[in-house]
């Protein structure tokens, strides 16, 4: 796999035709003074390499990718409206375009052709349009086809960064990169195990096991501490709930002997029952009876009520004649109603004289069952035999509490038990895979994909550095792999390991070396076919310069890569004069200066 093409919507943006064979510079020109205090380090040459790495498909972090977290003074993306485009070109020979906006970034489009793309334009046909970004990375692996992660369960993304180095996290150490940093040895060691050749899966076992009996054992502290047990009580504890038990069956017989009286207690109590379900009843009764005195009540204070007189000056106030009959047949009407509602006030008075005086005896009634209701309970209550049933009750529910407490004692005892015995078992696996990898170590000349890669490093450092320089693994205390910084050595017939391996420049190189030994022995298979080394002149001898430029030319034609660098006027080689020896037009894939915005990758600051 290769980089074709990186361009955008933006027309301020530098679009990029990347050199499918040999040397791909970007470079940056240093044209202001020193007190313009221009930086040419801000100029994009670093972040056209997570530029890149956002393209195939890295998760879009808002608080570390540039494109999302630079925000305006309204809080949006400076680049909420641009959309990007990286053109690759497959080990099958076909060429894939990714598509990927800024806002809704993660929804992808890709589009396959049998050619590589005319100029900077976006594709009319897409075969997958705005899928989901977890899919998308499956349909790109899938048309990568790289046979180091076939049946296995990285995703392409895993080994990218080995061909994205950015300074100064990724020059660090030359195995663990930068986005390895903050993760577990589990996530990162044995990917690198499987990157050297050697089987992958045997460390990510170990580190599995481990980490279950790590869980094992904090589980079993913390029922030991929660329940405050040992595992060599647990015959105690069976004796104390013998014991216990045995007091449990002697209240149980007390228990036994006092049925007569709760027979006695039984009939107390229903009489007791049937005495609430008569005062139930009576309380119905009497709120019935209230409710209606109290609706008759109401009742006889609604008279009837007509004024004659208020009828009679409606009449006059509306010109309109009242007739004398029509007034006498008014009056006879308020008479004859006024002797109605003497009558009926009359019955009502008679029907709510009855419901008091039924009410009366309901209450009574109630007062006395009441009554009746309390002495019993109070009978039961304080019988002395009652007492002691009632204590004997209160132990035996004692005593099966701590019946309880020591079963459920025993139980989490049990299960420390047969977690230990678990953890045993996995000790026993995680033995097994140790073994195993001791047999690696002991045999890793036998490894011809290990030898290859570290003949190659020792070669490429040899050549850039002119010192003697090794990789190696081993297994630590607890016995798990090691990948230490490879030693360097004095000139041939000097054994002192030096230091140097320890300078950030040195460790740089070191990481170069690594990253072309890894390409270079891949070669041989589907495989990455690109490296993008930001800043890698940075800080080097000229010798160093020369060297390095000398390897790189070397290797990317005999084995066909793709070799990009970034590097600012000041780190240019020199020649023996001390003049810049600048890069080729044909190299230079990218120009960016510190003039003004326009020089910037972006077209602007930020």
């Amino acid at each position: 796999m290769k980089l074709s093409k990186l361009y955008s919507n933006s027309e301020t943006f530098k679009n990029i035709a990347f050199n499918l064979k040999g040397l791909n510079v970007v470079y940056a020109d240093v044209r202001t003074e020193l007190d313009d205090h221009k930086n040419s380090h801000d100029l994009g040459k670093t972040k056209l390499s997570e530029l890149i790495d956002y393209l195939l498909l890295r998760d879009a972090d808002g608080k570390r990718n540039f494109l999302l977290k630079i925000r305006d003074s309204q809080g949006v993306s400076i680049f909420q409206h641009h959309v990007f485009y990286l053109e690759i070109l497959l080990n099958d020979g076909r060429f894939l375009t990714i598509k990927r906006a800024v806002n809704n970034n993660t929804k992808i489009s890709l589009a396959i052709n049998l050619q590589q793309s005319v100029e900077f334009v976006e594709l009319d046909e897409w075969d997958h349009e705005d899928v989901p970004i977890n899919k998308a990375r499956n349909i790109v692996g899938d048309l990568l086809n790289f046979d180091f992660f076939n049946k296995k369960n990285y995703s392409f993304r895993k080994a990218l960064n080995y061909s994205l180095r950015t300074p100064p996290d990724d020059y660090k150490d030359v195995y663990q990169l930068n986005k390895f940093a903050n993760g577990k040895h589990s996530y990162w060691k044995p990917f690198i195990f499987d990157l050297l050749g050697f089987d992958g899966s045997l460390l990510a076992k170990k580190y599995a096991n481990d980490e279950q009996r790590d869980e094992i054992a904090k589980f079993i502290e913390q029922l030991k501490a929660e329940f405050s047990i040992k595992i060599e009580d647990r015959d105690d504890l069976v004796a104390q709930m013998q014991l216990i038990e045995n007091n449990a069956s002697e209240i149980e017989e007390k228990i036994d002997k006092f049925n007569f009286y709760v027979q006695d207690k039984e009939l107390i109590e229903k009489g007791i029952e049937e005495i609430e379900q008569s005062i139930s009843s009576n309380n119905a009764l009497a709120y019935s009876l209230n409710y209606d005195i109290d609706r008759l009540e109401k009742s006889i204070a609604n008279n009837f009520a007509f004024n004659l007189n208020k009828v009679e000056k409606v009449f006059e106030e509306s010109e309109l004649y009242f007739p004398d009959q029509l007034k006498h047949d008014y009056t006879a009407l308020i008479e004859f109603n006024k002797k109605l509602t003497a009558e009926r006030n009359k019955l009502i008075r008679n029907t709510i004289r009855k419901k008091k005086t039924e009410l009366e005896l309901v209450n009574k009634d109630l007062a006395d069952q009441n009554a009746k209701k309390e002495s019993l309970l109070s009978f039961i209550q304080d019988t002395d035999t009652f007492k002691r049933f009632k204590q004997f009750q209160k132990d035996l529910v004692k005593i099966e509490t701590q019946l309880f407490t020591l079963r459920e004692k025993i139980s989490y005892i049990d299960t420390i038990i047969a977690k230990e015995k678990e953890s045993q078992d996995l000790l026993d696996e995680i033995q097994e895979t140790v073994d195993n990898l001791k047999l690696l170590y002991q045999n890793t000349q036998n490894n011809k994909r290990y030898s290859d890669i570290r003949t190659k490093f020792a070669n490429y450092y040899k050549r850039i550095m002119d010192e003697d320089a090794r990789i190696s693994w081993n297994i630590n205390t607890n016995d798990n792999v090691d990948f230490p910084t490879p030693k360097v050595h004095e000139k041939v017939g000097d054994h002192r390991v030096t230091a140097k391996d320890e300078g950030n420049t040195y460790k740089k190189l070191l990481c170069v070396a690594f990253d072309l030994a890894v390409l270079t022995s891949y070669s041989d298979q589907s495989y990455y076919r690109f490296v993008y080394h930001d800043d890698v002149l940075s800080q080097q001898d000229p010798g160093v310069k020369h060297r390095l430029l000398a390897l790189i030319h070397d290797l990317v034609m005999k084995f066909d890569l793709q070799y990009i660098l970034s590097v600012i006027k000041s780190d240019l080689p020199i020649d023996d004069s001390d003049n810049f020896i600048f890069f080729t037009d044909q190299e230079v894939v990218l120009r960016l200066n510190d003039e003004g915005p326009e020089g910037t990758l972006f077209g602007f600051e930020f």
